[in-house]
């Protein structure tokens, strides 16, 4: 009999062990007619913030929005430059793009794919505003040199927490550290809703007064037709705010079983020539989005691994400078060494709270058996 998939990511079993509570929420959301900004959103907002330890939580419409949201509120706009990463999704520089800002890319540090912070140095010019890090894989950046080197510059931070739910850099989580931080609720991620949704979060009163009007068309408090700036309609709706309620006690709980199955996969691999995670220093914790190894012969690994019904997935295959949208600015791949390499080389395994012990060690013979076939040739 074959073995069952083990999938990257295993929605349905979270799905079903919630689906009474999650149908439950969704209904009394529903019948209390207030599908905007109600009691369910603001009871959200509320937890979140307390959870991630900072004063504001805002919600909005997806992890995209939050991040133009994040920026827009912080003072960016036309004319501005926001240096970010090549090696992340689309909507980070979309983001900055739809302020009207200019994203500028630094290279990644090898190790642990996210900003390089002499390269970040090296990029800043008078234009520069604002530095956007992504905590990539839940693996949070070097926060404590960032923010160093933005007072040191008077920039701004803006945390792209899309993957980095309860990840800690010096024991505070990310979203709580920069001027603001964005993160997603997609449904594949540590916390997700039953579609888009996301929020921004922030400890500056003012930048929080201006995102909640920002998502909410640039409305003035309290004021149906009197509007502060130009937003848009970028608020996450009642159903998504219960559904999430449901799951947020229980973040802290999946956090700690994802954390449990990235320590069996760090015995699993043990000795197989590839590269794993790297581990943090004290008093940081990653959240692991994805349990992501570098591999020689990557693509070969990803056929095998598929054909035996494991799960996995590149994340990124191709850099950001490298998209057909960004052709135009003719960006030199040479300019980013490192993160052309790892797109070339990163493989993502399966995880996901639910997964067991067995179903780990099925990934790791496996990819032993890939390596160790390879060796006999």
């Amino acid at each position: 009999m074959p073995d069952e998939p083990i999938p990257l990511f295993n929605l349905q079993a979270q799905y079903q062990s919630l689906k009474p509570r999650i149908h439950q929420a969704a209904l009394e959301a529903l019948d209390s007619n207030q599908w905007l900004l109600g009691p369910q959103t603001q009871q959200f907002e509320a937890e979140f913030a307390e959870l991630i330890g900072v004063k504001h939580c805002i919600s909005c419409s997806s992890g995209a929005s939050a991040l133009q949201i994040a920026l827009l509120a912080a003072g960016i706009g036309p004319g501005d430059e926001v240096i970010t990463t090549p090696f992340t999704f689309m909507a980070t520089t979309s983001s900055i793009s739809l302020t009207g800002a200019r994203f500028v890319f630094a290279d990644i540090d090898p190790r642990t794919y996210n900003l390089d912070v002499q390269d970040i140095e090296r990029k800043i010019t008078k234009n520069t505003k604002a530095i956007l890090p992504v905590h990539l894989y839940g693996y949070p950046a070097n926060m404590e040199a960032i923010m160093h080197l933005a007072n040191e510059h008077g920039l701004k931070v803006i945390e792209d927490c899309a993957q980095a739910h309860l990840a800690q850099a010096d024991g505070v989580c990310v979203g709580g550290i920069g001027t603001a931080g964005a993160f997603s609720f997609y449904p594949s991620k540590n916390l997700g809703a039953c579609g888009d949704a996301g929020c921004v979060t922030t400890n500056d009163d003012d930048v929080a007064a201006k995102a909640r009007s920002l998502r909410h068309c640039g409305r003035a408090p309290d004021k149906a037709y009197e509007y502060l700036w130009e937003g848009s309609t970028l608020r996450m709706d009642e159903v998504q705010a219960a559904i999430l309620r449901v799951k947020l006690p229980l973040l802290e709980e999946w956090t700690d079983a994802r954390r449990k199955a990235a320590a069996w996969y760090e015995e699993g691999l043990a000795g197989v020539p590839v590269t794993l995670p790297p581990t943090p220093p004290a008093g940081w914790s990653q959240s692991f989005y994805v349990y992501t190894i570098r591999a020689e012969r990557r693509d070969e690994l990803m056929d095998f691994l598929r054909k035996r019904s494991i799960g996995c997935a590149v994340y990124y295959p191709m850099p950001l400078y490298m998209q057909p949208a960004y052709a135009h600015l003719q960006l030199d791949p040479q300019d980013f060494p490192h993160t052309q390499k790892a797109c070339q080389e990163v493989l993502s395994l399966p995880m996901f709270p639910e997964i067991t012990p067995q179903q780990v060690q099925r990934v790791c013979d496996a990819i032993r058996e890939f390596y160790e076939a390879d060796a006999t040739v």
